[in-house]
């Protein structure tokens, strides 16, 4: 098993439904997940615009798989809600 951690930039006007919807979204691309942790950081105010946005909240997710889909960053950036997202194998 090897751990990860996705860090996500979302839309600040997104709505709880919105983001649980993602988030579920995501445990489907991923698979085999074992162990899944999320923590949000809060919305933040960005130093420049990003896609357009002058703020976004940002989430943290810490899980555990055997393997990753190539295509699961591909995905990640067709998704209107994510506004960057940065994938890290601990």
């Amino acid at each position: 098993m090897r751990i990860y951690q996705l860090v996500l930039l979302l839309k600040s006007d997104l709505k709880k439904e919105q983001k649980e919807k993602l988030l579920a979204g995501l445990k489907d691309l991923l698979w085999d997940v074992k162990s899944q942790k999320v923590d949000s950081l809060g919305e933040r105010k960005f130093t420049y615009p990003i896609k357009r946005e002058r703020k976004g909240e940002y989430i943290v997710i810490n899980f555990e798989t055997d393997k990753i889909d190539q295509e699961f960053n591909k995905r990640l950036l067709i998704k209107d809600e994510v506004l960057r997202h940065l994938l890290i194998r601990a």
